[in-house]
């Protein structure tokens, strides 16, 4: 056996770690995706601790105190077993007054190294002389792997994400069986044609809706948000940079409200609940049941982002999916962080992207339009149409781009839907919204849908597919 003068561990700084997290809870968001504690940790008390620490903080609460977390700890009796004979909260309180925040990037390189390297000590390779080397301390992982990259195997520990690639179709087979048990739909849009084009809402996707200003893209998403968290039971997070909480408070309430997919059909404007005016009591009192509901089912996480820099959505959605176990992210609207440069707004919408595939979560966001837009038919949009960042279809997986049809040119379309046998007029007493289908990863796309809009009570009721009629002439049913 060869004798090490320095040992594959430091029990000192794996303190250090876990006190850390425990101090500051947040680390996690950044740093505990990357930790494996079975390959990480050495000594098995800080090994249990952290373990604890993930669970707390994934499952049960995102801050510290000593009451909650005696209260966790005590949940399971072996758990609580292992605490106690560790001394309980006085120890965690030990690691947390030793460990430095500011230092914490060092506490975790210095995990990892010796993780590296109790790994590369499995494999055969020669640890000790890094051990002896006596610029060591200075020594990363990344120079480690580097000094034996050509004789390196996989490690089973995470430095950097490193993965196998992996042969595609081998199971070939097995997928055809599981599709053929388990058809490959997500989650169903509250309109069906959204949901039959998309295949559903699918993890790791993300859709992209675009309007032009002032047209209700927010109002449109509180009402898909309402429904995912409402009618599906998801928790969601809803990430607005330009209305605010009592706005979308408002229209998620309204749209509760008018909509019968909530149970609800109340027909009362948004701006008669805000104001207070009702036509009677029997209407306040029926809002009032809808606001208790609300109450009752909501999963809705919100948040004002007055930053909206890249770095914080990030740090918000990790937070919120980590921590909370959102499914589903809302964010409104793309834009660029202090610029309107379109490369801005492309790498945010890269970075939820991203985000929504690591964590394999659904994404939604809204994008603004070119005033020009107006002009465009529907049938002729494109992303083109998109104001500052027609790069981003690149990016989405479901792009729609949306305007409202101009009440004199509702002679030019008519409406196919299948439960009413056929084409029928747009009718000209009723607010039509045309949807185009930009982009589609689920399938085919370039289709027009039709949605019946009213943006005073919140409701997009979807009509069918819009059609060009053939002869453009004015019919009777204006």
């Amino acid at each position: 056996m060869v004798l090490l003068a320095r040992e594959p561990f430091d029990i000192g700084n794996e303190a250090l770690v876990v006190g850390s997290f425990y101090k500051q809870p947040d680390l996690y968001i950044e740093y505990g995706k990357t930790i494996r504690s079975k390959y990480d940790f050495y000594d098995e008390n800080a090994k249990f601790l952290f373990d604890t620490f993930e669970l707390y903080y994934t499952s049960f609460s995102q801050e510290v105190s000593e009451d909650k977390i005696n209260i966790f700890m005590r949940k399971e009796e072996d758990r609580k077993r292992r605490y106690l004979a560790l001394g309980g909260y006085s120890t965690i309180q030990g690691y947390m007054e030793i460990a430095d925040i500011n230092d914490f990037k060092q506490y975790y390189d210095t995990l990892k190294k010796f993780s590296l390297i109790r790994e590369l000590d499995k494999k055969g390779f020669p640890i000790k002389r890094i051990l002896d080397h006596p610029k060591f301390d200075k020594i990363s992982s990344d120079k480690i792997i580097m000094s034996m990259r050509a004789s390196l195997d996989k490690i089973q520990t995470v430095i950097g994400g490193q993965s196998d690639s992996i042969l595609l179709g081998n199971d070939m087979v097995n997928s055809v069986m599981e599709w053929k048990d388990k058809p490959a739909m997500g989650s169903p849009f509250p309109w069906d044609l959204w949901t039959f084009f998309f295949r559903g809402w699918r993890k790791g996707k993300l859709v992209v809706d675009g309007m032009l200003s002032n047209e209700g893209k927010s109002r449109r998403m509180s009402f898909l948000a309402a429904y995912i968290s409402l009618i599906l039971g998801e928790p969601i997070l809803v990430m607005v940079n330009e209305m605010g909480e009592e706005d979308i408070k408002a229209a998620m309430l309204t749209a509760v409200c008018n909509n019968p997919i909530f149970g609800f059909e109340l027909n009362v404007p948004e701006r008669n609940i805000v104001l207070g005016e009702y036509d009677s009591e029997e209407q306040y009192n029926d809002v009032i049941k809808v606001a208790k509901y609300f109450e009752e089912n909501t999963k809705i996480y919100f948040k004002e982002m007055n930053t909206y820099s890249d770095d914080e959505i990030d740090h918000e959605i990790r937070k919120h999916v980590l921590g909370l176990g959102v499914n589903f992210i809302f964010y409104d609207t793309l834009k660029g962080y202090k610029t309107d440069n379109w490369e801005t707004v492309k790498q945010t919408t890269t970075k939820i992207k991203d985000l929504v595939n690591e964590f394999k979560i659904k994404g939604y966001a809204t994008i603004q339009l070119t005033d020009d837009s107006l002009m465009i038919n529907i049938f002729d949009f494109s992303s083109n149409n998109i104001a500052n960042a027609k790069q981003l279809k690149h990016v989405v997986d479901h792009l729609l781009l949306e305007k409202r049809l101009d009440y004199d040119e509702y002679y030019k379309y008519s409406i196919y839907n299948e439960d009413w046998g056929g084409d029928m007029p747009l009718q000209n007493n009723k607010m039509y919204y045309g949807l185009k289908i930009d982009k589609n990863r689920a399938g085919s796309k370039g289709q027009v849908l039709c949605h019946e809009v009213d943006l005073d009570l919140n409701t997009w009721k979807e009509c069918g597919l819009l059609l060009k009629n053939i002869k453009e002439k004015k019919s009777g049913n204006r």
